[in-house]
This record gives C-alpha cells, structure tokens and sequence, in this order.
C-alpha cells in the first residue's frame, strides 16, 4: 500500500506523494513507511488521506484538517466533519480482480452509502445494527457551525440537503478559503471537499416551528439504482424550556483535538431520536440531468496567492479524451467477451501494470538514469511519450488541460471527479460540446477562478453513439521551480483508476528534479523494500527534508 495526501502533495518532501509507481515504491507487506508532510501559510483547510493502491481506499481513508495559524478570515463555533463515502460488501480483492477480469465482470453499484461511520439507510427503532442508523449530529440553537464535506466515496456522485436548513454558506473548497458562495445543497464527487457556514436557528425560530429535530437528506446521482439515506440534524433544546439566556459567540472557532469541536456530554440535552425514517424525503434535491451548473463560474480565491495566467500566456493545450474500451473482445448488447479499460488518448495507466513491466517509480528513474519523458515525441503523440507512458511538461510552460468525456462502445456517458496530484490549478469550467478557449475565456474578464485540485467532468446525457465526445472540463497551470516533479491526474473513481483512467505526469526534467532531492540517505529510497521501509525488526533511514 501507499498513502496519499490528498490536496497537500506539494507540501510533502520528495516520495513522499504517495502515488506508488510514480513517486515512490509501494510499502511491502509486513513494513512502515515515514511520510513528510510541510504546510505552509494559506494551506489551512480541508483534506483527507487515503490509500492510494488498488481499491484499499474504500475503507482506508481518513479526515486530515490544517489549521490557520492566525486568527481564520470567517467565524464560526465549532467543526463539523462529514465523510461521505461507499462502501461495498465484497472485499477489495474480490471487486479489484473482477474489474480486471477476462471476461469483464462488473461488481455492481455499492451496497450503501456512508455518512461518517452510519449508512442510515434503516430506523432508530428497525435497524440490525448501529451502523444501520442513522448518524446524529447535535448542535446548540444560535450558532456558527463549519460543516467540512469531504468526498470519500469510491464511485458515487452524491447531493446532500437540511430540512429546513436551506442557507448554506462555502467558504472552502478543495483545502483552499474562497469568497462567500451560497447554495441550498451540497453536491459533491470523489476526492472534492467544501466547507460550509451554517448558522442555526435561534430558540424562538424552535419554538416557533415547534420541533428541533431536521432530517439530512443523502442520495446518489448518475447510477442506477441509486442510493439513499439519512442522517439527524437534532438540537439541544427542549421545547418545553423556558429560552436560556445569550451567552455570547467566541470570537475564533472553539475547538476540540485537532480542530474539532468537542462535544459537550452531560452537559448538552438532547431529545430522543424518531423512531421511523420519513416514508418520503422532506428534502428536495435536484433531479439527474440539472446538475452541470453547481458553483461552475462562482467559486473565487478569497485571497489569491498567485496571479492567474491569461490564455494569453498558454504555451499548450492538452486534449485528453477519456472513454471505455473493450480489449481482445467485442461488446453487443450490453455484454461483453473480453475485458474493458478505460483510456486516456488510448493510453492506460495503472500502478499494478507499471510494476508487472519492472518500471522503476517516475522520480526514482529521474534520479538514477537521468530519464524522463521525450518532450518532442510527446507532442507528437497526444501529450504522453509512448516509452515511458507519461506526460512531460516543461519549467515555464502555461498549460490548458482539457478533459473530454467519451461515451464508449456501450454509449454511455459517466460522471468523473478528476483529480491531481501536485499543486493545484485553476479551474476553468465546464460545458456541453465542443470546448471553446477564446469564448470561454470571457468568463474571466470579471471574475478569477479559484484554484482547485478536485473538479467533476459532467455527463450531459445518459446515453450516446458510440465513442461520441460530449462534455469537457478545463485546467490551467504553471510549471514552475517550484512545482517539478511526478504527479498523478486520474479521475477519483476508484473503478476507473484500476481499470486505467490516469495519467503519470513528469514536470521538469531530471535535473530540476534532483536539484529538490539532498543526497544524505537517499539510497534507501531507490530500490523496493529499500533501507527508508521499516519494519518490526528494522528502524528505517528516514530522510528529513525539512527542519523543525
């Protein structure tokens, strides 16, 4: 296994990404591995760690929170974080070794979705299990509460909404602050996190509507069949009580271990769960197919650290169009003789078949052999070098990436969280067709995208012909000093990525690589099970890359 740290790779020391195969080898079984991680000043925010090897993830992942080290640009009382995650009966082996199969076999859809450590998809008084329940999140009335949503599932697309809670507030996306954006439900993919301001109602708007309990409404979009469930939004406020008197908002968040607001036990009322779950959702969410304009064009840095690069600065464009493929095979009527991958410029890229071929690691070959990339041949062959199957970009260069989405032999369109490594980019959009750059990029006249690392390539239709491009999504970055190195940028569904759809990325050549990489102790980084991996018997040769 490996562990990646999602949102913060540009702030960990050199292999310590967690990409195996392409900033690291993947830790043996039976040792440990020492990561590194260095946050800097405006990286307060939001991620989560996950394995990064086969399909661990769905269960291996955890919230990891940054914390400003002044006084935060917003206020709020306390931290909420939710986990929206999948989870499957099967086992890992089992669902990894289906989608690799010849013949193809599909898993099917999870068998649950997960709210933090509760499906609630049965009642209070019905379920077989706690986990079964719903999960109860118990406020004070006339508060600041900071939800942090983090995307944790292996597949689902997935729109939450309050009951009665309608004024939500981002302030947050992808570990970064932005300006105030204000929704009525979150909506959100694999790997993507906002944050949300919510204030809750006073006891007079309690008493008023004479309840302080609210359902929160989860459900699955773009999957058949889709997934729902709930959880309770409950308020330590009897009804019967006389209004307690106004103690006051802290100025700053009042936090718990590692910023999150301890929950206050004997001293915090609360009311007895319902019995039954609603027999029909008393929140409304937006059906499939209204879903492409969520926050596109909306989300701005609060506080941009670095300019953003006009297009009249872009050095290249990268197309890539993603889509399904049989291999050694047919598909026809909806079934398929052989196995099924997923490309990207007919390219596929997974850890597992770089380390069948005995392909060193992208920044380990860099610092034994000097290698990287082909640039000349790259451009040549649709961005990627077909030797080393990876896609270099030089220090200096300002790239548009766009992603196009395919729909495949089978004609259907996917939705697709992608992802990258490294630093993050600008996000320019999203739309239906053929993308624009020159109209598009009026958009920015007025308006500075935020920077992100997580955005969703929509589908805008169930179905089309065969191997038919609809729907794009555009990146832009600069290749700098300060970001060379080897990434990963793949879509975040973790199906995808074992069958695939990722792309190994070499910024720099080895030279502006190795100048990152200090000598002392780096041997044990080159070689599989290499001096730097421990284990019971063995302390490791850790390299620390940044002091104190």
């Amino acid at each position: 296994m490996t562990i990646h740290w999602h949102g913060l790779t540009m702030r960990t020391a050199p292999f310590s990404d967690g990409s195996p195969q392409v900033s690291q080898w993947p830790i043996a079984p039976g040792e440990y591995f020492d990561y590194e991680i260095h946050p800097e000043i405006g990286d307060a925010g939001t991620y989560f760690y996950h394995s990064h090897v086969g399909f661990q993830s769905m269960t291996a992942h955890g919230v990891l929170f940054v914390e400003d080290a002044e006084p935060p640009p917003y206020q709020w009382d306390e931290d909420v974080p939710v986990v929206l995650s999948d989870f499957y009966r099967k086992s890992d082996q089992v669902i990894e070794s289906e989608l690799l199969s010849n013949p193809f076999i599909w898993p099917g859809e999870p068998d649950s979705l997960v709210f933090n450590d509760r499906s609630g998809t049965a009642s209070f008084d019905t379920a077989p299990d706690d986990s079964c329940k719903p999960y109860i999140i118990t406020v004070d009335p006339g508060k600041t509460y900071r939800f942090r949503f983090i995307g944790g599932a292996t597949i689902s697309f997935i729109q939450l909404g309050i009951e009665g809670h309608t004024n939500l507030t981002i302030i947050s996306a992808d570990g970064y602050y932005t300006k105030p954006a204000q929704v009525d439900h979150i909506q959100i993919g694999g790997g993507q996190r906002f944050d949300t301001l919510i204030t809750t109602k006073s006891e007079d708007q309690l008493s008023a509507e004479g309840r302080n309990q609210y359902w929160i409404r989860y459900e699955t979009r773009g999957r058949s069949p889709a997934l729902q469930g709930y959880a309770l939004l409950q308020y330590s406020y009897k009804l019967s009580s006389k209004p307690r008197r106004d103690i006051g908002r802290p100025q700053f968040p009042e936090r718990g271990h590692y910023g999150v607001a301890q929950q206050r036990g004997s001293g915090r009322w609360k009311p007895k769960p319902p019995g039954k779950n609603p027999n029909s959702s008393p929140v409304h969410l937006p059906p499939d197919g209204t879903l492409t304009n969520w926050l596109e064009y909306t989300l701005e840095a609060l506080k941009p650290q670095t300019p953003f690069p006009t297009l009249s600065e872009v050095t290249r464009t990268v197309y890539i169009t993603v889509e399904e493929k049989v291999v050694n095979g047919t598909y026809k009527g909806g079934s398929v003789t052989g196995s099924l991958v997923w490309v990207n410029n007919d390219l596929t890229w997974t850890d597992k078949e770089a380390g069948s071929l005995n392909y060193k690691p992208y920044l380990i070959d860099a610092y034994v052999t000097g290698k990287t990339p082909d640039y000349d041949v790259a451009v040549k062959h649709q961005g990627w070098d077909p030797v080393m199957k990876a896609w270099p970009a030089k220090v200096g260069e300002v790239l548009d990436i766009v992603w196009l989405s395919n729909s495949g032999p089978s004609g259907l369109f996917e939705y697709h969280p992608m992802h990258a490594h490294g630093e993050h980019y600008w996000d320019l959009g999203s739309g239906n067709g053929t993308y624009d750059p020159v109209s598009n990029e009026k958009h920015f006249q007025n308006y500075t995208p935020a920077r992100r690392d997580t955005t969703m390539l929509y589908r805008y239709a169930e179905r089309g012909g065969n191997s038919v491009t609809a729907g794009w999504r555009a990146w832009r970055i600069r290749i700098t000093d300060d970001n060379v190195g080897t990434w990963l940028m793949h879509c975040h569904i973790i199906h995808h990525m074992i069958m695939g759809m990722q792309t190994a990325w070499v910024f720099g050549d080895a030279l502006s690589m190795l100048r990152e990489i200090p000598e002392p102790y780096i041997a044990g980084y080159l070689d599989y099970g290499g001096s730097a991996y421990g284990n019971d018997s063995y302390d490791p040769l850790v390299l620390t890359y940044y002091d104190g």
